[in-house]
């Protein structure tokens, strides 16, 4: 009988039979990246057509190619529920919105987080702040090529709350704009980098769910340095 337990303990951990074959699956694609590099992201996109890039975000298990959402007429996000390949998996895989390109002022990139510790389930790391001083290099190895960011700010907020009005915003209208919008991130966010970015840089957001609020969102907001 304690055998039994201790099985279905780690099949809930993992996410059931689904989760370990989607962990496996995502496992043997990092695998696949790091080792070829730099032919990587002209086969993905090849193999792969709403391939978008691999994103790496230092000190986490972040590891993941990044998928453009495909277009809905009924409005739902067909990567939470399938993964790269397009096949159903309700681990997902990390995505950009449909109508989102890589070179916006803002990138939000979307994912679970899953309670086996996948997707994006290690951002909330970056809530300590030891870690958060010590890590925060994000790779985003794009099929237009490689970006460079850091992250800046960690938020957690309500999906619905006025406090956050940015999500879906793909580029500034102004310069006021992201003045407006760092001042904002910076007075949700538990830790920041203490420094103000000037005007006319390009940030990633990766928004996963966050449950301390009601419909929350957890958002570690990074920006590009090169």
């Amino acid at each position: 009988m304690i055998l039994i337990a201790a099985f279905f303990i780690v099949l809930d951990h993992t996410g059931g039979p689904q989760g370990i074959v989607s962990q496996l699956r995502y496992a043997s694609w990092i695998r696949e990246y790091r080792g070829s590099r730099d032919t990587y992201s002209d086969v993905a996109s090849s193999d792969y057509g709403d391939y978008v890039g691999f994103l790496t975000v230092d000190g986490t298990s972040v590891e993941y190619p990044v998928m453009r959402d495909r277009n809905d007429p009924d409005g739902g996000y067909y990567y939470l529920t399938h993964n790269f390949e397009g096949e159903y998996d309700p681990s997902g895989c990390p995505f950009i919105r449909y109508t989102a390109d890589v070179d916006d002022d803002i990138v939000e990139v979307f994912a679970h987080n899953n309670r086996n510790g996948t997707m994006f389930a290690d951002l909330a790391r970056f809530e300590d702040e030891d870690f958060f001083r010590e890590y925060g290099d994000i790779i985003f190895d794009t099929a237009y090529g490689k970006r460079s960011y850091r992250v800046i700010a960690v938020l957690d907020v309500n999906a619905g709350s006025e406090e956050y009005p940015y999500f879906g915003w793909q580029n500034f209208p102004d310069e006021e704009s992201e003045v407006e919008f760092l001042e904002r991130i910076y007075a949700l966010s538990g830790v920041t980098d203490n420094d103000m970015h000037l005007p006319g840089s390009s940030y990633l957001l990766l928004v996963t769910c966050e449950y301390s609020h009601v419909n929350g969102r957890r958002i570690v907001v990074a920006v590009r340095t090169s």
